[in-house]
């Protein structure tokens, strides 16, 4: 069994007797929690209860989990009296210990799931169930329907990580002279905004805090309906209900708002229109961030190239498929961490760069006069690999290690998040994803030397 069912269920179990009144998958009965105990829970229906394991709740968990029911791929409740006639889900969560089978019981295990928030149900026949994109506990339920809830604490960071999440924190709203970054900028049409907003004759750009710096973002954005978060929307709404065709135009319109994937033989456009022709894109994508979550504690190693793509195109679908819990890390982001990572690693003394912040950058966009690289932040013995190595034999693919990357940097960000809305200041995965971005244009400073290309 993953760890990720009987954490999940441990951690809304106290909340079960405050649930209210609930209904089966068919919306034909209604039911309610009596009592729950240490390793049970006692439910009343009519005049009679039953008594459900903690387990069964693990157990159907766990097989919605393993089996990948996300909303792309839901699961046939097939509930019956008889074992023999019960589908799988409905075996899995009656089986007891000895090997035999119990009374039904998924009919009330998932109605108290979905009032978790952990699962969804659909009650049109034959009914359906699929996990939430969002692993969640609740945290308090003041009335019957309504849940508050958080994300499930992310797998623990390494004491480098957790203490370079700290350091970041004190850049958000970083002391007046602690913090300071600048470049010169281009006439590109990515500056426009910047230019428009914060600076109209200035031919640079600059921030004194990572906080300044998501506000000072700069990056073209049509109005809705044709912005990233409507496109975004469109995306998860059309992974829910499994419509891939729809879910490639979603695709499509994230690669054009990024400026990516544009040429017809880009491997991203390839893997989108392959997979959409195939029914599999919203199965691939949900797969996609099962993995990259920052809960996830599975092997990357489905990110091959093939099975599933992580660059810098595919890296701003899973983001938008998933955006409360994973970044976009593209080479800016990626220049931007090593950057800061370099200037904590310094600060404290250290000469090398450990793995568990060996993170990657992308190159710039070089012109036949101008081929200066200013996106590699290393300097001064402290090295970071670019984005695009090659993997040789033995080595993970170089789609798992940009998907690693993908994951602990937003396991590290959102610890960043936690730290500073606790302190009361308003960041966001998304605001600090900006902050990162904007830094990363540029990571030479102060050692700027020639003018940079967009």
């Amino acid at each position: 069994m993953t760890q990720l069912a009987p954490q999940t269920v441990s951690s809304v179990w106290a909340m079960l007797g405050e649930l209210g009144t609930l209904q089966t998958p068919s919306r034909r009965s209604e039911f309610g929690v009596d009592s729950v105990m240490l390793d049970r829970v006692k439910v009343a229906v009519g005049d009679t209860t039953l008594v459900i394991p903690k387990a069964a709740f693990e157990a159907v968990l766990d097989y919605l989990h393993v089996n990948h029911h996300h909303p792309g791929n839901p699961c046939a409740i097939e509930s019956n009296n008889g074992y023999k006639k019960a589908g799988p889900l409905c075996k899995v969560s009656r089986k007891l210990p000895t090997g035999s089978y119990g009374p039904r019981n998924i009919t009330y295990v998932l109605p108290i799931l979905e009032r978790l928030g952990v699962v969804e149900i659909s009650p049109k026949l034959p009914t359906t169930v699929w996990l939430t994109l969002r692993p969640v506990a609740v945290t308090a339920v003041s009335e019957p329907g309504q849940r508050v809830v958080e994300e499930i604490p992310a797998v623990s960071l390494s004491p480098a990580q957790q203490a370079f999440a700290d350091y970041l924190a004190t850049l958000w709203s970083a002391d007046p002279g602690s913090f300071e970054h600048r470049y010169s900028i281009t006439m590109n049409r990515v500056w426009k905004p910047w230019k428009e907003r914060i600076q109209p004759q200035s031919k640079d750009w600059w921030c004194l805090s990572l906080a300044q710096a998501a506000e000072h973002y700069s990056w073209p954005e049509s109005k809705a309906p044709d912005d990233f978060a409507s496109i975004a929307a469109r995306l998860r709404a059309a992974l829910a209900a499994n419509e891939c065709l729809t879910a490639q135009t979603a695709c499509l319109e994230i690669f054009k708002w990024g400026g990516v994937a544009n040429k017809p033989d880009d491997a991203s456009l390839i893997w989108v229109k392959a997979q959409a022709a195939e029914q599999t894109l919203c199965r691939s994508i949900l797969r996609g961030v099962e993995l990259l979550r920052p809960t996830s504690d599975e092997t990357l190693t489905a990110f091959d190239g093939t099975n599933l793509l992580m660059n810098s195109a595919m890296t701003k679908i899973y983001a938008a498929a998933a955006p409360d819990g994973i970044i976009i890390y593209d080479g800016r982001v990626g220049a931007a961490l090593g950057f800061l990572a370099r200037k904590w690693l310094n600060g404290i003394g250290q000469s090398v760069v450990p793995q568990d912040l060996a993170f990657r950058w992308g190159p710039n966009q070089k012109t036949p006069n101008n081929k200066v690289e200013t996106r590699d932040p290393s300097q001064e013995g402290f090295e970071f690999v670019c984005l695009y190595k090659k993997s040789t034999a033995n080595q993970p693919h170089q789609a798992e290690v940009w998907a690693g990357l993908v994951r602990i940097t937003s396991r590290i960000l959102q610890d960043v998040v936690r730290v500073l809305n606790t302190q009361g200041q308003d960041a966001t995965l998304l605001s600090l994803e900006r902050a990162l971005f904007m830094v990363g244009f540029d990571v030479r400073y102060p050692l700027i030397t020639a003018t940079p290309t967009a």
